[in-house]
């Protein structure tokens, strides 16, 4: 698997921070070990958010992001963090890091697209390598059944009906 040590940035709509400072981001990147590694851009500060295998990742955060609702959180770099919508589901989801000191709201189609992009080509890969059974089509085959035969056979019998 090739990497090239690049990362999806995901900027932040809109942020709050104590020293406003740019950019404001999200950075997904797929590592060496096929992990997805979502990182907390502050200025210069970079805050490791989240790392985990890519079909792990996708099912913490895609499901939420395609609800729109919902609350994430953890610990990471000795920060706590949360990723959660408001009550108003139009809203686009938050992202605070600390208490209140890193606040910021990102695109969800932004987010998604990153997250989908960022894990496709090792997900390829794990697809791949994954056996599947194969079913024999050629043997056993269920004989189709018309729910509505008798409905239709009962139709038939009327010739015609005058009014």
């Amino acid at each position: 698997m090739e990497v090239f040590g690049a990362s999806i940035r995901v900027h932040a709509k809109s942020s709050v921070t104590q020293d406003h400072v740019v950019p404001q981001a999200l950075d997904f990147e797929l590592t060496t070990d096929g992990n997805i590694r979502m990182t907390r851009v502050s200025g210069q500060r970079n805050i490791l958010i989240s790392e985990s295998n890519v079909l792990d990742f996708w099912r913490r955060w895609l499901p939420n992001l395609w609800s729109k609702r919902g609350t994430i959180r953890g610990v990471s770099d000795g920060l706590d963090w949360v990723f959660f919508y408001d009550d108003v589901p139009s809203n686009p989801p938050r992202m605070i890091v600390g208490h209140g000191v890193i606040d910021a709201t990102f695109l969800t189609s932004e987010l998604e697209a990153a997250i989908i992009l960022a894990g496709s080509n090792r997900a390829k890969e794990i697809s791949m390598a994954t056996p599947f059974d194969a079913h024999d089509l050629s043997v056993g085959m269920s004989r189709i059944v018309r729910h509505n035969h008798r409905i239709h056979q009962n139709c038939l019998d009327f010739d015609e009906i005058e009014l």
